[in-house]
């Protein structure tokens, strides 16, 4: 089985820095398949749509060969703002992805304040203002993860570098910011993918009730990590992939 991978907010493939390899060293013969949403990344010269159905749209128009094959399979696995693009691809293509595993997403099913918490709005802000690189990574780090600060800080200076390479435009954070707003989860009915949810307690960003209302929409479980930040992927990948690895392994 493939596993395809989608980040969330300005985020591009290259944040997930370590976790594909994890994954893939957890699942032995599987392929992992990273692709960018509209605004990031190899896509930041575009400025996305502010539509979660649109991007969705947009990351199907660039699946590779792999996924395009008669009777594929592919896990899904979406973070943040990727949970959602993730949901809507399920149910744009309900033959091809039959699990998906979705972390720290939110809806409309949630109010506006516990999908983007108060604090963390004005921190996006200040740290979209910030025009030295690597300060306004470490805002962003200090905001998503909760690893302690030696390590944010050479996060912090990879994902400028990331920033300098492909630079995200503001008109891209906003409307991704107002999709993510916009977004109401697809009906069950819809879908014939097997879900799972994921969140952190110690999300900043979104609150973990936005998972727990997503999985109870579903009828799916809500595995919740105890002391993990919103980038899920970058502060526990190991615990992440045991997650994943476990429902890939649960009956149906």
């Amino acid at each position: 089985m493939l596993w395809l991978l989608v980040r969330g907010l300005t985020r591009e493939r290259r944040h997930w820095h370590e976790f594909p390899r994890a994954l893939a060293e957890r699942v032995p013969g599987h392929e992992v398949v990273l692709l960018d949403l509209p605004g990031a990344g190899s896509e930041a010269a575009r400025v996305p749509w502010p539509s979660v159905r649109w991007m969705a749209r947009d990351v199907a128009r660039r699946f590779p060969p792999a996924l395009r094959r008669p009777r594929a399979a592919v896990g899904l696995l979406g973070l943040s703002l990727g949970g959602m693009v993730a949901l809507e691809l399920c149910r744009l293509f309900p033959d091809l992805f039959p699990l998906a595993v979705i972390v720290n997403a939110s809806s409309r099913l949630t109010p506006p304040q516990a999908r983007l918490q108060p604090h963390a709005a004005r921190e996006l802000l200040q740290a979209a203002l910030t025009l030295d690189a690597v300060q306004r990574e470490q805002r962003v780090l200090a905001l998503t993860s909760t690893l302690p600060e030696a390590e944010r800080q050479r996060y912090a200076a990879l994902s400028a570098e990331f920033a300098r390479d492909a630079p995200v435009a503001r008109r891209t954070l906003l409307a991704q910011l107002l999709a993510a707003a916009r977004f109401r989860p697809p009906p069950p009915r819809s879908l014939h993918t097997r879900l799972s949810f994921v969140c952190s307690e110690r999300d900043a960003v979104v609150s973990p009730r936005c998972s727990r209302d997503l999985a109870a929409f579903y009828a799916s479980a809500c595995a919740e990590h105890p002391h993990a930040g919103h980038d899920l992927a970058l502060d526990d990948p190991v615990w992440l992939c045991e997650r994943i690895v476990a429902f890939d392994r649960r009956p149906s």
